[in-house]
């Protein structure tokens, strides 16, 4: 009878402490989850300040590029001249999509290594953003 004592004492003690290391486990695995929350922000920063100058630019008359690339999309605003042809391009190891706010245009989902062109012929400014990542922002300007 000791000894099924002393066995379900072990057993208990190693339960609990399996539960120790296991949260543990759970704070490590959700300090990568913070870091690797934190380079988007500096992504989003740097949308929202590739916006506020790139706002100025002078239209692009010829076609443009967009690329899709670390979640996020350079540059983030371009300007473009009606009718120009804006190629989105995804550089990331998972699918994104280019998707009008509005009623204005939608690259459907593009997987890694594909590309999607629209064109925009009536003036206007058109914000997006990825359906899978919300988070994922850009400005097309049509003037």
């Amino acid at each position: 009878m000791n000894l099924f004592r002393v066995l379900g004492a072990l057993l208990i003690a190693l339960t609990v402490a399996a539960c120790g290391s296991g949260g543990s486990t759970t704070s490590s695995a959700s300090t990568p989850s913070a870091q690797s929350a934190a380079p988007s922000s500096p992504a989003t920063t740097s949308s929202s300040a590739a916006t506020s100058s790139s706002a100025a630019a002078p239209a692009t008359t010829g076609p443009a590029s967009v690329a899709i690339d670390n979640y996020a999309y350079t540059p983030a605003t371009i300007t473009v001249a009606p009718g120009a042809k804006i190629t989105f391009t995804n550089h990331d190891r998972t699918a994104h999509t280019a998707t009008s706010t509005q009623p204005g245009f939608d690259t459907g989902t593009l997987k890694p290594g594909a590309s999607h062109a629209i064109t925009l012929s009536k003036p206007g400014t058109y914000s997006y953003y990825c359906q899978f990542h919300a988070f994922m922002k850009g400005t097309i300007i049509v003037r």
